[in-house]
Order: structure tokens, then C-alpha cells, then sequence
């Protein structure tokens, strides 16, 4: 018995240690959407046994599966999701009733339109379109009829990336026809744009781990976060919502049934939902952890996270699945951002603002002398620093945030003709 872990990258690199330390023989493969994305850049992977690994060679890494007695799969970030749902299912973990090779998970239109036929809530969809559509003009006929804003996004991605708001026709014109004329995030087919009903309302993020069908809800937050110059959504922070909470409820039943409705069997699962007067409507799934080591924070605050329920399942230790958790204090991670594009002082130290003393953790990979872009997706956010600070209530909580903002911003300077 062992387990096969796929693209242990972003939090997924964590897995590492915690397989290791609870005695667990793992094999581990690398994706070549890993590389082309960049969530890994080619370094040295533990216990690697496939590279450059692609959805072509599935039969040969399920053989392999079966020749290391191989029952449990686990997904350590959205590039691994493809070939590892694929996986799941050849070898018996996760359900083959829609016949689509675990696409629905990752591929926006179908993952939507399953969930929709289940009879639960999604953005309406306006309509998905590929180079072939733009440059035949159908994506301006469908256009004239939507109503603004609408959210444009790509049929494949993370971390936010290529994800808008517009009010306008042009914009939206102009954002499909960006997305369709790039490359993918994950490299490999052309991604289409989807237009979708732009939900108001507050973001959340529903975390959990999932075991023969059984679902446990790890971790709600909240997002705060303001719109760029262009449109796209920059996270300011992320904020844990106590159980108790009627947010909280509201959301986990909701998350139930689109898991339900996904037929979700094994493995964690990260869901972004907008609540408004409706209700919940999901934004966006990812069958992986949630990114950007957030993980670890919830087990800081809770003593859990799915990272550990993951391991601690393949480990025969979590025969249950509990239901909910307790936060130990208040705390948040804040996103750093820029309006618009600057320059690291040569004299700052930008490390320093984890010195503060509501800082639990934190990275902050801003150098100084270097210029960064105005904040666009959360990989932006990412390449400047995300920090974990605390406070003795939630209040304090965001006064510490602001206090964090203010030394990022001092070690800044304008970048002339920025705009």
C-alpha cells in the first residue's frame, strides 16, 4: 500500500513531510502543466518516479499504480488536477459515472453545467468562446444581449489569472479576445473565454477533504479585495469565519451539494462562492488544496487542515470524517498589493515587516531595486508577499493589517510614466 502524490507544488509541497513523518512509502509525479505554468521551475522533487508527466501516459503511470499497490492518489496543486482525477478513477477512487475522466473539475463550462443540471445555484453563463469564434464575429452577436458587468474568464487557469470584471461591451470584447489569442496558464490547448453573470456580494472560500463520500468542511474565510485599473480582482486579505457562525452554515450545506452534485468521492477540494440575498453561487472549484500555504495557517488556528486529513486518512488514522472546527484566535492573511507599478527602494528591506509583533508568519519575496506591475491576480500578489498577522479581536485584527500595508508601502517608490 502506498500513495501516489501529483504535483506537490504550491501547498502541496508540504505533503512532503507530513507523508514522511507518518510513515507512508509515496511515489510522486511531475506534470509538464506544472512546468509550462511555472508552479514548479524544474527543481528536485522527492521520491519523483515520473517527469514531464502528460494525460497521454495515463495507462502506463496506472500500471505503474497497480504494480506499487498504489490506493490512495493525492492532488498538491490545480496543474496535477487533470491527470490525477483521471487516476482517481482507472483506479477505482473516484466515480466514473459521468464518463468524463474527472474533466468536470477542471474544464469551467462543464464543471458549471454539471453542477447547474444538479439543481444547484451557479453564475449564469452568457457564453464560451474559442479563437475560432472571435474570429468569426460570433462572440459580438451573443454580447449585445448581456447585461453589465459580466466576469470573463478562462476556461482553464488559477490563481486568478486572466479574471475580470467589465461594464461594457468593448471591455469584454476586448478581454475575450486576450484570453483566446494567449497561452494557456497550464500551456497545451488554446483556452477558450467564458462570460458568466458578474454575483453580488461577499466572496468565501469553502475548504474540504472528502473520504469514500464522506465530506468534512476544514476551513470558511472571507475575501476583501477591491478592484484593479483593468478590472481584475486584487485580495487584499483572507479572514477565518468561526463555525458558529450562520455564514458558515449557510455555506457548508451549500458546499455539500456541489460536492453531491460532482460526485466527489476522494481528496480535498477548494470552492470559491459569492453569498448574496439569493444565497450561495459558486465562482470557481479546484479538486487541490487551497493554494498559497494557506493550509498550514487553518492548522496553526484549528490543529487541522486538509493537507493533515489527507495524510492522516491515507494513514488509516481518521476513520470518521469530524464535523467542523475551532479557531484558537483571530488572525487573517494579508495580500500585499500595488495600484500601480513601483520600485523597492534599494535601502528597504521589505523582510523586516515580518519583525512586527502581530506577525505569525509570513514571505514576502519583494526585492529591493527591483519594480514590480500593478496587482492583477494573486500571483502578482504572491511575488510580493503574503503575511499572517494577528490580533486580539477581529477589529485589531484589520488595524494590524493597515499597519502591515503602511511599512510595505514606505519602502516604496513611483515608477515615472508608470501610467
Amino acid at each position: 500500500m502506498s500513495v501516489l502524490l501529483v504535483d506537490p507544488f504550491s501547498s502541496g509541497v508540504h505533503y512532503h513531510g507530513l507523508l514522511q513523518e507518518a510513515g507512508l512509502t509515496y511515489h510522486t509525479i511531475r506534470t509538464q502543466r506544472a512546468l509550462d505554468s511555472g508552479l514548479s521551475t524544474g527543481e528536485a522533487v522527492p521520491s519523483l518516479v515520473v517527469d514531464h508527466a502528460v494525460e497521454e501516459q495515463l495507462d502506463d503511470i496506472v500500471r505503474f499504480c497497480r504494480d506499487r499497490g498504489v490506493d490512495v492518489v493525492i492532488t498538491g496543486a490545480e496543474s496535477g488536477v487533470p491527470l490525477a482525477e483521471a487516476l482517481k478513477i482507472q483506479l477505482g477512487l473516484a466515480s466514473g459515472a459521468f464518463e468524463d475522466q474527472g474533466r468536470r473539475f477542471w474544464d469551467k463550462p462543464l464543471l458549471y453545467a454539471t453542477v447547474r443540471d444538479a439543481g444547484v445555484r451557479v453564475p449564469e453563463q452568457i457564453g464560451a468562446f474559442t479563437a475560432h469564434d472571435v474570429a468569426s464575429g460570433r462572440h459580438r452577436s451573443v454580447l449585445q444581449t448581456a447585461v453589465f458587468p459580466v466576469v470573463v474568464k478562462p476556461d482553464v487557469g488559477a490563481g486568478s489569472v486572466g479574471v475580470c470584471i467589465v461594464d461594457t461591451v468593448e471591455q469584454c470584447l476586448e478581454a475575450i479576445e486576450s484570453i483566446v489569442s494567449a497561452p494557456g496558464f497550464f500551456g497545451g490547448e488554446q483556452p477558450s473565454a467564458v462570460v458568466q453573470e458578474f454575483v453580488h456580494g461577499r466572496e468565501y472560500v469553502i475548504d474540504t477533504v472528502s473520504h469514500a463520500g464522506d465530506h468534512r468542511v476544514v476551513a470558511v474565510c472571507t475575501y476583501d479585495k477591491h478592484p484593479s485599473s483593468n478590472g481584475t480582482m486584487v485580495y487584499d486579505r483572507l479572514r477565518w469565519l468561526d463555525w458558529e457562525s450562520s455564514e458558515t452554515a449557510t455555506l457548508t450545506a451549500y458546499a455539500l451539494g456541489v460536492l453531491q452534485a460532482l460526485d466527489h468521492r476522494e481528496g480535498s477540494v477548494h470552492m470559491e462562492a459569492i453569498l448574496d440575498k439569493d444565497g450561495p453561487c459558486l465562482i470557481d472549484l479546484g479538486a487541490r488544496p487551497h493554494g498559497a500555504g494557506h493550509p498550514l495557517k487553518t492548522y496553526t488556528l484549528t490543529g487541522s487542515s486538509q493537507l493533515h486529513a489527507e495524510v492522516a486518512t491515507a494513514a488509516g488514522l481518521e476513520d470518521s470524517v469530524p464535523t467542523g472546527y475551532q479557531l484558537g484566535a483571530h488572525a487573517a492573511i494579508e495580500f500585499l498589493s500595488l495600484d500601480k507599478p513601483a520600485t523597492v527602494r534599494k535601502d528597504a528591506n521589505p523582510t523586516e515587516i515580518l519583525d512586527q509583533d502581530f506577525v505569525l508568519s509570513g514571505e514576502v519575496p519583494a526585492r529591493p531595486g527591483t519594480t514590480y506591475p500593478e496587482t492583477h491576480s494573486l500571483l502578482d500578489s504572491e511575488a510580493l508577499g503574503l503575511v499572517f498577522v494577528s490580533g486580539t479581536d477581529d477589529e485589531d485584527v484589520m488595524v494590524n493589517a493597515l499597519r502591515l500595508r503602511r511599512s510595505f508601502d514606505s519602502m516604496l517608490e513611483e515608477v515615472d510614466h508608470a501610467r
